[in-house]
């Protein structure tokens, strides 16, 4: 079994673009006309808040088991962990796995993640 990823937090910078840090990709915003846009790179393992994935790759959904759960069990599966999203994505298990937490300040009390790892 791999480590469990690595996490870093964004707590006073938390709306910095975030790049993959492994082909430097910025996976969100990346389009000014829609700074929404999700751009994800094949390092992406996901990107979400606090509310729901905003992208999950294979690897992550094999990583968590995942595969053949509806998305209204995978939704259970994180509502299930105490620290929601934030605590399922800290269980990710593959080599060299990195995660980028950024949270607003309070009052907000949302974060979104960000979760890379190297393709093999």
């Amino acid at each position: 079994m791999s480590q469990l990823i690595q996490r870093t937090e964004l707590k006073t910078f938390y709306y910095t673009p975030v790049h993959c840090p492994f082909c430097g990709v910025r996976v969100m915003g990346a389009d000014p006309q829609d700074e929404t846009r999700i751009t994800a790179c094949p390092h992406t393992l996901f990107i979400a808040h606090d509310t729901a994935f905003e992208y999950r790759s294979a690897r992550l959904d094999k990583n968590l088991e995942f595969d053949g759960l509806s998305e209204r069990e995978i939704e259970a599966k994180w509502h299930e962990d105490e620290h929601g999203i934030d605590g399922l994505t800290d269980k990710v298990s593959l080599a060299d796995a990195i995660k980028v937490a950024a949270y607003a300040p309070a009052p907000s009390a949302y974060g979104s993640y960000y979760g890379f790892a190297p393709v093999e």
